[in-house]
């Protein structure tokens, strides 16, 4: 099941639906979009195997211009999504879907694949995957918020900043250490 009230901060376990759910969006965003989408990504917490989360899925859609892809909103409002022209994150189209005015289903971002938005959604995603203790920490954060927002119903945007900041330069940092794999010089 997925749905929230916008407003709200309520966290569902893992729900194994989400990939599917998201599947199943992802193929009817591809027959919208056509060739103008480039590639078609799960992100957020749904993405992520065992993490608590808002239930709404979110999706990041690679788009070759953002500019040209205004043409795309009359399409994307066909199929439920609501485009928010005044983004807090530059270079991003964001469109929330809703099953009832403010329940959202889905939030979509449409980026230029490569972009430092694109960038950043998919290493903090990635590195979530596939690092336990980092995954587990993010819960932690998460529950915290969740606690908070139950007693104060003040919604903070930037109660998760610190952790993804922190996790993206870990990430960073990782990837710009020298493998240790064993190497081999190739001499012509």
């Amino acid at each position: 099941m997925i749905g929230q009230y916008k407003w709200d901060f309520n966290l569902a376990p893992y729900q194994n639906e989400w990939v599917d759910l998201f599947n199943q969006e992802a193929d009817l965003l591809q027959s919208v979009l056509g060739n103008k989408c480039l590639r078609i990504e799960h992100i957020g917490s749904t993405s992520i195997p065992g993490m608590p989360a808002k239930a709404i899925i979110d999706i990041m859609v690679a788009v070759p211009n953002l500019v040209r892809s205004s043409d795309l909103i009359l399409g994307l409002d066909r199929i439920g999504y609501i485009y928010k022209p005044f983004d807090t994150i530059p270079a991003r189209m964001f469109f929330g879907k809703e099953i009832k005015p403010l329940v959202r289903t889905h939030h979509l971002n449409l980026v230029l694949e490569g972009s430092e938005f694109w960038n950043n959604q998919l290493l903090f995603r990635d590195t979530l995957r596939s690092n336990d203790q980092l995954a587990s920490e993010y819960i932690q954060v998460k529950l915290s918020f969740a606690d908070y927002y139950a007693r104060t119903k003040h919604l903070d945007v930037e109660w998760k900043t610190a952790f993804v900041a922190k996790v993206l330069s870990m990430a960073e940092a990782e990837t710009q250490e020298p493998s240790s794999w064993p190497s081999k010089k190739i001499s012509a």
